[in-house]
């Protein structure tokens, strides 16, 4: 079971790594545009290079946020319930979310295999086939449907998931976080 949730915790630093990496790329992107464009030159396609990162970078670290607490939750009334109460609503609500995640992952999915059937092109600067783009929303709602699965699987099995294992524990820890 520990080989299971290392594998696991190693695809959603993965995704999250990745998605740091799309945010670097779009930093580098924009500064070398603004620099070139000082001396009178422009990189082919960069806006659109840019934006195809600008998806990556929201996509890809999905599940690694989820996993870290880092999602925005509403507990306006899961959070004042305790015991059976509390853990039936987390399952329903888990299940619900893994759920629309995962036709959230396989309508991208559905979306890239017809651009790549129809060999669809960027409509750019670049001739970029569409589904290489596409395919960080894929792998992205993938993983965050799996680690959904996976903190539900985990609530089902008595355990705490993820996100309430890294909820603030004090009264001052709370009150920072809310700062």
């Amino acid at each position: 079971m520990r080989g299971l949730r290392r594998g696991l915790d190693a695809l959603y630093l993965t995704g999250g790594i990745a998605g740091a990496a799309a945010i670097v790329t779009i930093g580098l992107l924009v500064l070398a545009q603004v620099t070139l464009r000082q001396l009178g030159m422009i990189i082919p396609g960069g806006d659109d290079l840019t934006a195809f990162s600008v998806a990556a970078s929201a996509m890809l670290p999905l599940a690694y946020a989820f996993r870290h607490g880092a999602h925005i939750r509403v507990d306006l009334i899961i959070g004042r319930t305790r015991g059976a109460t509390q853990r039936g609503m987390e399952i329903v609500a888990l299940t619900c979310a893994a759920a629309m995640a995962a036709l959230f992952a396989f309508a991208s999915f559905d979306s890239m295999s017809d651009s790549w059937a129809f060999e669809e092109l960027a409509q750019g600067m670049l001739a970029v086939p569409i589904w290489i783009p596409q395919l960080a929303m894929v792998v992205g709602t993938a993983l965050f449907a799996l680690a959904l699965l996976d903190d539900l699987v985990v609530t089902l099995a008595g355990g705490t998931p993820s996100y309430r294992q890294r909820e603030p524990t004090t009264a001052v820890e709370k009150a920072m976080q809310e700062l």
